[in-house]
């Protein structure tokens, strides 16, 4: 009896210890909880230009007529007419002529990029203004200013990777001296605005 007991004893022994050899060394616990993110982008705009314009007329910005590379500068010349002692030489200048002066109109394209990230849909819109309309040059000579517009002035919002990019249309009066004189002229100024209406 007492053997068999003892065999009892024993036999519940090993099973509990093969039992305890096969749990894990360290119970875990684990679970998981899913959290919501939200996010408030700010609504801005950036208006980036450049810092000057420079641009150089060329002798096809003055004339139709035309001229070749000469010395310094270019040459052209025509011939027409009679001098009959009542008529004489063609006096019409060959030149561009409103009021009086030279005019010139420029297209000055990639002067102005804008980003915009607006909500409301209405794209981004840019408009341009005259400071400064007088451009000086030598001995007194003139450059005047006489309008600028944006090439393209209105676009879709175009997000805060690739910018919105145009330039501007100058209109140019060269009066100066009242003969248009050679040489450079320094000192205009325009605005270029932005918005997100």
């Amino acid at each position: 009896m007492r053997s068999k007991f003892v065999a009892i004893i024993a036999a519940s022994a090993a099973a509990l210890g093969s039992t305890m050899l096969s749990a894990p060394a360290h119970a875990q616990v684990s679970g998981t909880s899913d959290v919501g993110v939200n996010v408030t982008v700010p609504e801005v705009l950036y208006l980036r230009t450049v810092q000057t314009i420079d641009i150089s007329l060329l002798p096809a910005d003055l004339t139709a007529a035309p001229l070749t590379a000469s010395g310094s500068g270019f040459f052209g010349s025509d011939a027409t007419g009679t001098a009959d002692g009542t008529n004489g030489v063609d006096t019409t200048s060959p030149f561009f002529l409103t009021g009086g002066n030279v005019q010139v109109t420029k297209q000055v394209p990639a002067v102005f990029a804008v980003w915009s990230n607006s909500p409301r849909g209405n794209g981004v819109a840019v408009t341009t203004s005259v400071i400064t309309n007088t451009l000086n040059g030598a001995s007194g000579a003139t450059i005047a200013i006489n309008g600028v517009a944006p090439i393209q002035g209105t676009a879709n919002v175009p997000g805060l990777v690739n910018p919105f990019v145009s330039g501007v249309d100058l209109d140019l009066i060269l009066g100066g001296n009242g003969i248009s004189q050679a040489g450079a002229y320094t000192g205009g100024v325009i605005r270029v605005t932005a918005t997100a209406p």
